[in-house]
Order: C-alpha cells, then sequence, then structure tokens
C-alpha cells in the first residue's frame, strides 16, 4: 500500500480533488437556491444530497480497483511485486473501500466548509451552520421519519450492505474489464437487470391471466410465509441477503485477480 500511494499519489490526490469540487459544487448551489429553508430542512436536504454522493462516488472509486493491471509496464512491476497475491488484493480493496469513506467524508467536511465561508459572506445577515451529521442515522428504539436520513438503525444496515453489494459488483466487474471498466460493467447490470424483469413478467403473464393477480397471490403467500413482517425483520432479512452475495462477489473477485498473468492474453 505504502508503494501503491508513492507511485501514484497524484491520481489519488486529482481524484480526491474532482470529488470536493463536485460536492462543493452541489451543496452550495443548492444552499443558495433554498436561502429561505430553515436549518432542520437545508440540513436534511443536504445529506441527503451527500448520500447519493456517496453512493455514486463509491461504485465509480471501485472501478478503479485494476488500475494497476491495465499498462503493460505496470502490469509487469505490479504482479512481479514480492508479495502474495491476497496481499496485493487485500491492499487495492482496502483502498477502493475504506480508503474511500475516509476520504469522502474528509471531501464532504472541507466542502461544507467552503459552503458555510462562502455563503456566510454573500449572506452576512443569515446564520449558516456546519452540517449536522447527526441527523444521518437514528440510533434510538423508535423509528424517526421526519429528522433523520435512515430513519432507523435497520434500514441503515440494508443501504449500508446494498451500497457494499453494489460496490463488489464493480470490483467485480473491474476484474473482468481492465479498460473502461464502470461504463461496462454499468451496461451490463442494467441489460442483466432488465432482461431479468420483462423474462419474469413474461412467464407471469403465461402462468396467470395478468401481472396484477399473480401480485395479489404473491402478497398473499409472502404474508403466510414472513408472517406480516415488520421493518426490522424485513430489513435484517435483505441484509443478510445483500452482505452473502457482497461476499461471494468479493471472493470471485479474488479468484480472477489471482489468475491475472503478466502478459494479458485476452
Amino acid at each position: 500500500m505504502s508503494k501503491d500511494f508513492r507511485e501514484n499519489w497524484k491520481k489519488y490526490s486529482l481524484q480526491f480533488l474532482t470529488m470536493f469540487g463536485i460536492i462543493t459544487v452541489i451543496i452550495t448551489f443548492y444552499s443558495n437556491q433554498r436561502i429561505n429553508d430553515s436549518y432542520e430542512q437545508l440540513n436534511r436536504i443536504l445529506l441527503e444530497f451527500s448520500s447519493f454522493l456517496f453512493l455514486g462516488f463509491g461504485i465509480i472509486f471501485s472501478s478503479t480497483m485494476m488500475d494497476s493491471m491495465r499498462g503493460k509496464t505496470t502490469r509487469i512491476a505490479y504482479l512481479t511485486m514480492p508479495s502474495s497475491s491476497f496481499e496485493k488484493f487485500i491492499s487495492r480493496w482496502l483502498i477502493v473501500t475504506i480508503g474511500y469513506v475516509i476520504a469522502f467524508f474528509i471531501a464532504l467536511w472541507m466542502a461544507d466548509a467552503v459552503r458555510v465561508a462562502f455563503m456566510s459572506f454573500k449572506f452576512p445577515e443569515l446564520d449558516f451552520r456546519f452540517l449536522n451529521l447527526g441527523c444521518l442515522v437514528n440510533l434510538g428504539t423508535e423509528d424517526d421519519y421526519n429528522n433523520y436520513i435512515f430513519f432507523s438503525k435497520y434500514f441503515f444496515l440494508f443501504c449500508i450492505s446494498l451500497y457494499t453489494f453494489l460496490q463488489s459488483l464493480f470490483i467485480l466487474g473491474a476484474t473482468f474489464c481492465e479498460r473502461a471498466s464502470f461504463i461496462k460493467t454499468f451496461s451490463a447490470i442494467a441489460i442483466i437487470v432488465i432482461l431479468f424483469i420483462y423474462l419474469n413478467r413474461g412467464v407471469i403473464e403465461i402462468i396467470h391471466d395478468s401481472f396484477d393477480s399473480f401480485g395479489e397471490k404473491f402478497d398473499h403467500f409472502f404474508k403466510m410465509i414472513i408472517e406480516n413482517p415488520t421493518e426490522k425483520s424485513l430489513s435484517l432479512f435483505f441484509a443478510c441477503i445483500l452482505i452473502v452475495l457482497t461476499l461471494f462477489s468479493w471472493v470471485i473477485a479474488f479468484f480472477r485477480f489471482r489468475e491475472s498473468e503478466i502478459i494479458n492474453r485476452l
């Protein structure tokens, strides 16, 4: 990892500055458009934007997992480094997962500081404050849909598991497509999802008279099996499924990485 940072610090710095610049422009522009909103309203909206930006930048950055394998020179240097395949893989994995999370929140804090400074200079009569990140997740026992982005810790767990699953798909895609991996992975996922939806809808319409009648029967069957689950149980159920799929994608990505050769034969 130390070697990676020494050799690629310019690229990482550019990526960080790009992320910082986009976050700054978005939250500052929106603050300028909603100067009449209360602090609570503006804080909630900006946190929602930040959550979507976190997802977007996360999957884009995860698609750079195999950047060290793109060119012939860098490929040879990386694969001949005196370390195991697992060490090489885990170092890249830590950078695009844990390292990204740290970089994003640093960029968000810096962007928020610029927003507060700019808006306070432009509108000195108004009171602009930093984002309250404590309104991201409700850690209480009761659901709170008004004051928190993630209204319960179980819903937050589901969203985190969904994010890690999407990120793992782009990490896996990077091991198959070393060039333009984000575009190719996104296109592949979109095509698979569309085909899956249309295929299932066609089969359902053949078996049943209409899609709506199947939906009613499915709802009844689901309630019988799950016995009217609460939001807590549903979130935990789907979170567990997504975590298993995430681990599966990471394992496949590692085996794909381990099979990499010095000479790319694709």
